[in-house]
């Protein structure tokens, strides 16, 4: 059975400097906000970090990434996304400022959306609180359990690793993972996965959802629990949101790229927490690259805050919005 790692990261070495805050954004987050304060930890390397209620009928979501100057997130010889910010060779405190941030995101959050790719790339990869004060900080001051719930996401199963770290880790550490997938993927993890796992569904509408017996199960944290949604190899997204809201999952962090860009597409990832690495990747591997949006019906974001290390990296909290319409004739833009 495998441990959950632990490090110290010295705050001096993280802190992130603040430029920037829209303070009428984060005045209305004030108000609606189920947080008594921010951790202390959080306050002191990167300022106040608060999130406002879920909505009734989903978690709250945000993501984080870094890219790179020129928008990419990998390198294309070596796709391991960590490698923007790590291998910015002018500071390695921002690199670790970057991976930090995740692990601050990761305290609020009550499950964490991980795709299969990032498994197979990052083996031994979990999505835990990988910072020892804020992972106690976590249960002392926001009254939550040790960790985030990892859930793995995937089509039909055959992505996922079944030989990962994430599926082996000692029962003392309070680690729950679980698998969201489609019916086709519940019967690919029956046949293939050796784990102990209780499977619920497949689940086509909400009032067939079991939603007391899979708390219960995530609560238990003997096996790991399989949600089945949809039909075919399409799993139901909103079905899975609803379902992951009502067993208690207020926040969520994606962890996934694709899986970012997918509920941006549906109109539910509300917040987008970008660092950018100053250096430059090239090549294709960029957000969204093959599902673009049109030049009249795109996403806005509004900077919520923007920080900076040193001067080669910058972090910025960014405020989703969707359905915005020009209020103005934009042909006169067009040669």
């Amino acid at each position: 059975m495998g441990k959950l790692v632990k490090f110290d990261f010295p705050t001096e070495d993280i802190k992130i400097n603040n430029l920037y805050k829209d303070e009428e954004i984060l005045a209305e987050i004030r108000k609606t906000t189920p947080d008594k304060c921010t951790i202390p930890k959080i306050e002191a390397a990167f300022g106040e970090l608060l999130f406002p209620e879920a909505p009734e009928d989903r978690p709250y979501t945000f993501c984080s990434v870094v890219l790179s100057s020129d928008g990419k997130m990998a390198y294309p010889d070596k796709q391991a996304g960590p490698l923007i910010a790590k291998n910015n060779y002018f500071d390695s405190n921002g690199a670790l400022a970057d991976y930090w941030m995740l692990n601050a995101l990761r305290v609020y959050s009550d499950g964490v959306i991980i795709g299969a790719g990032t498994l197979q790339r990052e083996p031994d990869s979990t999505s835990h609180v990988f910072d020892k004060q804020m992972a106690k900080e976590r249960i002392e001051v926001l009254g939550k359990s040790p960790c985030p719930v990892n859930i793995v996401v995937s089509f039909d199963g055959t992505d996922i690793p079944f030989e990962h770290k994430m599926w082996d880790i000692d029962e003392s550490e309070s680690y729950q993972a679980a698998i969201a997938t489609s019916p086709d993927g519940g019967t690919f993890i029956k046949d293939n996965f050796k784990k102990e796992h209780v499977v619920f569904g497949p689940y086509s509408s909400k009032d067939e959802v079991d939603i007391e017996g899979l708390k219960n199960s995530i609560e238990r944290n003997i096996e790991i629990p399989i949600i089945l949604t949809g039909s075919g190899n399409r799993p139901d997204t909103n079905l899975l949101m609803w379902i992951l809201r009502k067993v208690g999952m207020e926040r969520l962090l994606i962890e996934s790229p694709s899986y970012n860009w997918f509920l941006m597409q549906n109109g539910q990832l509300d917040e987008y927490f970008i660092n950018y690495s100053m250096v430059y990747a090239g090549g294709t591997i960029t957000p969204g690259f093959n599902a673009p949006y049109d030049h009249d019906n795109h996403p806005h974001a509004k900077l919520v805050s923007l920080g900076i290390h040193k001067s080669s990296f910058m972090y910025t909290r960014q405020k989703l919005y969707y359905g915005i319409t020009a209020d103005e004739d934009l042909s006169k833009y067009e040669y």
